[in-house]
C-alpha cells in the first residue's frame, strides 16, 4: 500500500466588517496549532509553503488563473 501524505485542518473564515477583507484561521486538529491570516492571499501562501505547490487563483472571482508562461532559454 502506498504511503499517502496528507494534512488536516479546521478552516474558519469571516469578515470583520460587511465589506471588509476576509480573514482566516487554520487549526491543526492533531496538535491544536493555530495559524491566523489577515487575508485569503496569506492563507493561499501558507498552503503553498506547506504543500510545495503553486496555487493559481484569481481571488476576485475565485476562478483559476492560467500560470504565466515560462520563457525557454
Amino acid at each position: 500500500m502506498d504511503k499517502r501524505e496528507y494534512m488536516a485542518y479546521l478552516l474558519r473564515i469571516w469578515r470583520e466588517k460587511r465589506d471588509g477583507t476576509w480573514r482566516a484561521l487554520l487549526e491543526n486538529p492533531n496538535n491544536g496549532e493555530r495559524n491566523g491570516f489577515a487575508s485569503l492571499a496569506e492563507l493561499v501562501t501558507f498552503l503553498e509553503g506547506k504543500t510545495g505547490e503553486k496555487i493559481f487563483v484569481e481571488l476576485a472571482t475565485g476562478e483559476p488563473s492560467a500560470p504565466e508562461p515560462q520563457s525557454s532559454k
